[in-house]
């Protein structure tokens, strides 16, 4: 995965997390170079790595929870486990004209 795509997945990650109420960081993984840490201020410690050509890997605490064919099922996982009170919704990725 390029640097720019990797930082615009951090972002979306951030974003997201921020939405959420969740307080937590966004880091690169040590472990897998294209991948994620998500470290919450309660504990939690998630890791996210892409699979195959357009999947993500997602483990929490090392226990894996799945593979997501793409961003949004992944999110949606992110949010079950980090923020199930969170209300589910729809997240629009892109960016916007300003006219």
């Amino acid at each position: 995965m390029s640097r720019h795509k990797t930082a615009r997945v951090a972002r979306v990650l951030s974003g997201a997390l921020r939405v959420w109420g969740v307080s937590a960081s966004v880091e690169r993984d040590p472990e897998r170079p294209a991948g994620f840490v998500l470290r919450t201020q309660s504990g939690i410690r998630m890791q996210v790595a892409p699979a195959a050509s357009r999947g993500w890997l997602v483990w929490r605490e090392g226990r894996s929870l799945g593979v997501h064919n793409g961003l949004p099922g992944l999110l949606r996982s992110l949010r079950q486990e980090l923020a199930p009170e969170a209300a589910a919704g729809r997240l629009i990725i892109g960016s916007q004209s300003l006219l």
